[in-house]
Parts: C-alpha cells; structure tokens; sequence
C-alpha cells in the first residue's frame, strides 16, 4: 500500500525541486531512504564500454565507501553484473531478484564493501539508459533488517517516472552547464569581443574582450544587461540588425543581419558584425538569438578552431575548409589541396553556410575575421 497523498506530494515537490536545484538531492534521498525503511541511497552510473560504476549523488554513505567503490569494487559489483543484461526501460528489480544471498555472501564485493557497511539488501529503478552508460537509483539496508517488501517496491515503482523525468532534467542541466563553460573559455580565448544576445537585445554572455569595450562606457553599453550604443540613433540600427539576425534565427526572416560602426568619443569608431545563430544555448534557459562581434579591423589572423566548433557547431574538416576560405582560396582550388572531390567539398560548404548564417565566401570571410586571434595579445602565462 502507498503512503499518504500528502506525503507522495512531498516526495514528488523535493524530487522536482531537486531537478531544478543539485543542493536539493541529498533531502530527497533522505526522504524517499526513509519512506522505505532503507539505510541510504545513490545513484549508480555503470559505464557499459568499460564496465565501470560509479556513485553520483549518495546519502548516508560515507564518503570512504563512495571513493572505494569508484576506484575498485566498482568492477567487481556482482550485483551490476548481474543486472547488466536484465535491465530495461521501465525496470525495477530487488537485490533477491537480480543475485541470490548465497552468491552475492560468496563474494569480495559483499564481504569488504556492501555487508560491513548495511547494504546487503538493495531496490534499484533504472532512471537513465543509452549505449554508453545506464543510471540507477538504489535504496540499502542492512542484512538484519531484510529484504525490501511489496509496499515498499510499489512506492519505487510509483516514483520511477518521475525520478526519469526528473533525472532527464538534472543530466540536461548538467550538459548545458558543461556546455556554457566550455563555450565561455572558447570565447574568452578570442581578442575580438564576442557578444551573445538573447530576445530584446538581452546580454547572455560576452568574452572578456567584449566585457572590457563595455565596461569602457564609451560607445557600446549594459544597461541593466541589455545591449545598448551611446548614441540614440546607432542604437536603433543595432536593434534593428540584432532584431533581423534574431528573426533569421527563429526561422521567421532569412535576412543576416549586417555591419555597422559605433562612435567613441574620441578614438575610432568600434566595428560591429551581428549574425543570425541557431540552437545555441549558453546556460539553462538562454537562448541565443544573435552575435554580435565587436573587433579591430586590423586583425587579420586565423580563427581558432575550438571557438568556431563552439559557436556554430563545425566538425574538423569543415573548419580546414572554412579556413582556406577565409584565406581567399577558391572552391575548386580547395578541392584540389585537400585532395576531396568536388561534391564532398559542395556538401561541406552547404553545411558551413548553413551553420554560420551566410550564404557566399564573402560574407563568411566578414565573420572569420571578426573571429581572428591577435598573438600579440596574448595575456602572458601566471606563475
């Protein structure tokens, strides 16, 4: 029989809230451990190429069991072994079901790791499946409190959805966050200012280039993070090209923005490129409509490769193309000194094209060069 409304409502709000929030884990497992009388709880990753595990959140487990069963017992879980080829979408298994108590006692896994540290009896649900890796949430306890009963693995069985929807959430989360730092370290690798911006001019992010010309006050500013010019009327043209560049990025315009310059009060003008930008998302809920690079024309060297595979998704050799495009090499020519044919190299350039928002060499060179790295900028390395 399942608990009360109110406490499945609980458990579902902590559950979510966790999702949304990493801190949020620990009170969960608590909760759900001891709603069915375990001890403590975790969640598993088994890797399947290499046949390892290891716990990603845990309660109620020390620390020293964690890092010992990630180093070493990991490999010789028999309970994993064992389950590696039973599990499937939607599966909920107890320890008795998956390995005998008689096997499982017979083994270094049990004897040095799980019996000495109450967790001779487990309930698994598998949350997370894909070729490389499966995930499940686990509930212990101790061999003299016994196996998991009925009612117990029916609330397992009531919160499975919801741990995979929830799960889903945290790991998307967790890719976004990768994501953004990866993204943010290739931009701030670049000399050239990268501004990303999201509906109504909103700032997502900049490099440290771009944060530097802001912060300067002097042509280009934030205000209350939205993208602005000193001047009204560069303003207005910066929102319109920002505002084509996001329609494009929609899928409601075609047109690709364009250039223009942004006045300074006493040195020269700042050159602005705004492109259109698809499926680029720098964190949780940003999405980026637009970019906006803000450069010295006399920067004239190649674009970095990381920077051109963070912000428009290029594989390897659609950067090399891109490359001796951007140092004035013709198609045919191209073909010819990668050694690929023709229609290979057609089907890269669609791709490039297609990626970056342009539609001939010219106006992939305009956003190459906007992207080029200056050697003599480089911060010099700390001691």
């Amino acid at each position: 029989m399942l608990p009360s409304k109110l406490v499945l409502s609980k458990l579902l709000e902590t559950l979510y809230d966790a999702a949304a929030d990493p801190l949020q884990w620990p009170q969960f497992l608590c909760e759900v451990t001891r709603a069915v009388h375990g001890n403590n709880a975790a969640l598993v990753i088994h890797d399947v190429k290499h046949l390892t595990s290891a716990a990603s959140l845990h309660w109620g487990i020390d620390q020293s069991v964690i890092r010992r069963y990630d180093e070493y017992y990991g490999r010789r879980d028999i309970w994993r072994q064992k389950a590696l080829s039973r599990s499937y979408p939607g599966w909920i298994a107890t320890s008795e079901e998956v390995c005998s108590m008689a096997e499982l006692r017979r083994s270094e896994f049990y004897n040095d790791l799980v019996g000495p540290n109450d967790m001779a009896h487990a309930m698994w649900s598998l949350v997370e499946q894909s070729n490389s890796r499966y995930t499940n949430f686990g509930v212990y306890r101790s061999l003299r409190e016994g196996e998991f009963k009925k009612h117990e693995v029916q609330l397992l069985r009531f919160l499975a959805p919801h741990m995979k929807r929830a799960f889903e959430i945290h790991f998307q989360f967790a890719d976004l966050k990768h994501r953004g730092e990866s993204l943010q370290a290739a931009l701030d690798a670049l000399s050239a200012g990268v501004i990303l911006v999201g509906h109504k001019m909103r700032i997502v992010a900049m490099n440290r280039t771009a944060a530097k010309v802001v912060a300067e006050s002097d042509g280009l500013l934030a205000i209350q993070e939205v993208l602005r010019a000193d001047s009204a009327r560069e303003t207005s043209l910066l929102a319109r090209l920002v505002a084509e560049g996001e329609a494009t990025s929609n899928g409601r315009g075609l047109g690709p923005a364009g250039a223009m310059l942004v006045s300074r009060k006493s040195r020269s003008p700042l050159q602005l490129l705004v492109t259109p930008v698809r499926n680029l998302k720098f964190d949780v809920g940003s999405s980026v409509k637009a970019i906006v690079f803000v450069n010295d024309p006399d920067q004239r060297a190649r674009p970095p490769q990381l920077a051109l595979e963070a912000l428009f998704g290029l594989t390897s050799a659609e950067y090399r193309v891109t490359v001796l495009l951007s140092d004035g090499h013709a198609p045919p020519a191209i073909a010819g000194i990668l050694g690929v044919s023709r229609n290979t190299l057609k089907s890269q350039l669609s791709s490039i094209y297609r990626k970056t928002g342009t539609s001939s060499q010219s106006q992939l060179v305009r956003i190459l060069s906007k992207l080029a790295i200056n050697a003599e900028h480089k911060e010099p390395a700390q001691m």
